[in-house]
């Protein structure tokens, strides 16, 4: 099976490859891709109606938008559900021919880095493109359209930056008047030039601005100079200090830079007002005395003397206070944080109790295995998480402490966004973003609220959380084992997009080892792989595990171990064997065999999932797994692709299972090329571990296995915090 899904994916990368040369066209590495979005909502398969709509649309774009005399063309192509919107944006000073050189490269970025994703925008020096599922061609100027900026270079301004992009923004304001007035291409480039220029961290004086605005020029000339007053009022904000940025914008755009970025002449040419005169000293006047002269000097020259040993003072106790907070995290992580990652995002204990109205009850989101969650809001309006550590808790220190050092380091839309941490007043916070529907559990397991999550939400789910667990096995700097991977542990902002939390169990791992071996398992039950839960066996193939059971868990709107019981007749199932059962009548039976009975005064109930997750798959009636409350309106052939994905990803033997990188392939894909999965592995009833024959389990708990005994599983990893 391995070999299959490795030729598959070959054959996937191929094909995009020959896509993306087909598109490249000439000047392939004549334009800098400047930023792109690839928006979290819906996916699609690469052999798709829809992908085909795109391929169409983007060669459509690229003609239409040459060809035009203000290099912009909008188009659609295909009828719902699989209509593609676009919009493809020329810069003002460029041919048709660098124009469509420009466009033709945008492909490599729609079906390489955004890859599947509906609703992608890309932004070059010279061009721009955006399509999507959803008309937003039907709001030009759109106050609420994605806005992404740029640091241009790594230059910095030295002296006075407040008045130096003040000026940047002077110019983008005088641009903006000219290309709403003057412009049919809503477009328009200039330059301000200081006389008393601005020192930078290259020892050099910049006495020149250079600027660029423009819009779509299908906007009306009110909207437009709206579009690019809202960015122009961001600048000083946003750019202090740098000596060049921009501001990307479906629908309007800004840059400034301190060298000649653009190809036409600039149509202004402004000269900055000299800078303010400094304050004059305490001067000498002709009709003063000697004597007076020579006071004011003595005067000045103690004062001078006073204030360079009050500044000594001040600089020596900061650099004692922040050694003091550094010297803190690092005796708390044991030195770990040596790249500076963790260092940079200390947090103070007064800004947090403000913030949290001190830990008030009202504010208090759940509580874990560590301690308690609550919300608060930092002075800047922004809302956040905050995780306070119980004191008494030893092993929640160990989780923050592990959770601190990895998420750092991360940086990916389908991760939880560590903001911060606090290491004071013997407290130990870690600062989070807050997510408003906080964890997919709230709505999956709740009959009020499971409704709100239709087909589309659930899959865009499913495909975000395994976008994110790829870049923590593969893309990520470190790669990270999660462990802990469950619907409680995947958070969701207000556009339920899927975020993966909670990395106080996560692992490092090397990239030129697949499996390694633990002493101590932690995790969930339910949601562990038999090999890590038996034999402690780790690798990423455990993390595909729990996401298999995830999906099937996203599938049916049931926890995998809700269904597991103890009926009169001392039966007992699980979600995976419900996935093969048309009915509730599991037909499981206690365990006579894989456990010694003697081995505990404990009725063991067992959930024989090896013997029985296969019935409704094999009678060929899957969808009776389906949560109802979805009411068919979920397409059959996606439905069955997850239930068939989430079945290889709880395959027993873990070499059969995909890896992260072949679920995405597989997302999308048919199901009709996938392979045959073979039978789950088990399942946890009640606390006891329930494994099949190749293990080779012939008694209880703590049995020996291959010389080894069986790793105990740390309960306190069963979090019942409402997270964010």
């Amino acid at each position: 099976m391995a070999a299959a899904t490795s030729t598959r994916a070959t054959t996937v990368s191929v094909c995009y490859l020959l896509l993306m040369t087909l598109f490249s066209g000439r000047g392939g590495h004549a334009f800098s891709l400047m930023n792109y979005f690839c928006s979290n909502g819906s996916s699609y398969g690469m052999n798709t109606t829809y992908h085909t709509n795109v391929v169409t649309l983007l060669s459509s774009l690229s003609a239409k938008a040459s060809g035009s005399a203000v290099g912009f063309a909008n188009a659609t192509v295909g009828t719902a559900p699989d209509q593609a919107y676009g919009l493809a944006l020329c810069r003002g000073d460029i041919n048709g021919s660098n124009c469509a050189s420009c466009l033709s490269q945008a492909p490599d970025v729609a079906f390489g880095n955004c890859r599947g994703v509906r609703d992608v925008t890309i932004y070059y020096d010279r061009c721009l493109l955006r399509y999507s599922d959803k008309d937003f061609l039907a709001i030009p100027g759109d106050a609420g359209a994605q806005v992404q900026f740029g640091r241009n270079n790594d230059v910095n301004v030295t002296v006075d930056p407040g008045r130096f992009v003040a000026l940047a923004a002077d110019l983008v304001g005088a641009l903006t008047g000219w290309a709403v007035q003057n412009s049919t291409a809503k477009f328009a480039a200039g330059v301000v030039t200081s006389g008393q220029g601005f020192p930078t961290t290259q020892s050099d004086l910049v006495h020149t601005i250079y600027g660029l605005v423009q819009c779509t020029p299908d906007q009306s000339p009110a909207a437009c100079q709206a579009c690019l007053d809202r960015l122009r009022d961001e600048m000083t904000t946003v750019f202090t200090g740098t000596a060049g940025g921009q501001f990307n914008g479906v629908w309007c755009n800004l840059r400034f830079e301190i060298f000649r970025f653009y190809d036409s002449s600039p149509v202004m040419n402004l000269a900055a007002p000299p800078a303010p005169p400094p304050p004059s000293p305490a001067g000498r006047n002709g009709n003063r005395t000697r004597s007076s002269g020579n006071a004011a000097t003595v005067i000045a020259i103690v004062l001078g003397v006073l204030l360079a040993i009050l500044a000594t003072v001040f600089i020596i106790y900061f650099w004692r206070k922040g050694r003091s907070k550094q010297s803190e995290l690092y005796q708390w992580t044991g030195g770990a944080e040596e790249d500076g990652d963790a260092g940079s995002l200390l947090f103070d204990l007064a800004t947090i109790r403000r913030a949290t109205a001190n830990f008030a009850e009202e504010n208090k989101l759940g509580h874990g295995g560590f301690g308690a969650v609550y919300k608060g809001f930092l002075p800047n309006g922004q809302q956040i998480a905050v995780k306070k550590l119980d004191k008494a808790s030893g092993q929640g220190l160990k989780e923050l402490r592990n959770e601190l050092l990895l998420v750092a380091k991360l940086r990916h839309n389908n991760l939880a966004k560590l903001l911060g941490v606090c290491l004071k007043g013997g407290e130990k916070l870690l600062v989070y973003e807050y997510l408003p529907n906080r964890s997919l559990d709230t709505f999956l397991f709740a009959p009020d609220k499971r409704q709100l999550l239709d087909w589309e939400t659930r899959y865009r789910i499913i495909y975000g959380t395994a976008r994110g667990l790829l870049y923590l096995h593969e893309d990520s700097q470190i790669k990270i084992i999660h462990r802990d991977l469950k619907a409680s542990n995947v958070l969701l902002d207000a556009d339920m997009t899927p975020k993966i939390s909670d990395f106080g169990l996560a692992r490092l791992f090397s990239g030129d080892k697949t499996t390694t071996i633990t002493s101590q398992v932690v995790g969930t039950l339910g949601y562990m792989a038999p090999e890590y839960a038996v034999l402690g066996h780790l690798s990423v193939k455990l993390d595909v595990y729990s996401f298999g059971v995830l999906v099937l868990e996203i599938v049916a709107g049931r926890r995998n171990t809700d269904a597991c019981f103890e009926s009169a007749d001392d039966e007992s199932g699980t979600l995976l064997s419900y996935v093969s059962h048309p009915t509730y009548d599991m037909n499981c039976q206690t365990s006579a065999n894989n456990w010694d009975q003697s081995q505990t005064s404990k009725h063991v109930i067992y959930c024989d999932v090896d013997r029985q997750a296969w019935d409704l798959w094999s009678k060929g009636t899957p969808l009776e797994s389906m949560d109802p409350s979805m009411d068919c309106q979920a397409p059959e052939s996606e439905v069955l692709k997850c239930i068939h994905l989430g079945l290889l990803c709880v395959q027993e033997n873990p070499a059969d299972r995909p890896t992260m990188l072949d679920v995405l392939v597989m997302l999308h894909g048919h199901a009709s090329s996938f392979p045959a999965p073979s039978k789950p592995a088990f399942a946890f009833a009640y606390g006891v571990l329930s494994s099949s024959r190749s293990y080779g389990v012939s008694g209880g708990p703590g049995t020996q296995l291959g010389g080894a005994a069986v790793p105990s599983v740390n309960g306190m990893s069963e979090s019942e915090f409402q997270p964010r």
